[in-house]
């Protein structure tokens, strides 16, 4: 019998804890481009509602959010990595807050930028141990934080958006087909 088999494996070259729940963040990335493929321009800067936040504009704060993430907080960083800098030229949020970034960008661009953004976590993320997944940085005025925590957040982070993004797109087919 041909059955599905649905486990968690650790990525390969990271402690077993770690490795587990970085596969756990490349398994939502999967489905996620799966479901792009086919994307079209139209419906990748499409709005709803009068709404700002496009399939697009959540592409760019997923990449924004992971990678701020791992820079800022983890790493305790002033700025990004002058290669990563030109993949964020817009900012991700307009005047009220709302996740936002311009049109006309291409799928293949968004998809660039969130291949480069994980490749460079999942490089950084070759030199933590067990002991500084779970070393607390402290980010001045704001909180305390692990690098545990922030791949939960990520995974929970991106798990939510791409229910958004499954939801836009399933809303704009059929929109054209009825």
């Amino acid at each position: 019998m041909n059955e599905q088999r649905l486990e968690i494996k650790a990525l390969p070259g990271y402690p077993e804890e770690i490795g587990r729940q970085l596969w756990m963040m490349e398994d939502i990335r999967r489905d996620l481009l799966q479901k792009l493929e086919g994307l079209t321009q139209d419906e990748l800067d499409a709005a709803e509602d009068g709404d700002v936040t496009t399939v697009g504009a959540l592409l760019y704060h997923i990449a924004d959010v992971e990678t701020s993430w791992l820079h800022f907080d983890m790493l305790l960083r002033k700025k990004l990595d002058p290669e990563l800098e030109p993949w964020f030229t817009a900012p991700t949020r307009n005047e009220r807050g709302e996740v936002w970034c311009p049109q006309g960008e291409s799928l293949e661009r968004h998809l660039e930028r969130l291949a480069v953004v994980r490749r460079d976590f999942l490089e950084k993320f070759r030199s933590v141990d067990l002991e500084d997944w779970r070393t607390i940085r402290e980010v001045p005025g704001e909180y305390d934080v692990t690098p545990e925590w922030i791949v939960y957040h990520l995974i929970e982070h991106e798990a939510h958006h791409r229910g958004q993004i499954f939801r836009m797109i399933g809303r704009m087919r059929r929109r054209r087909q009825g």
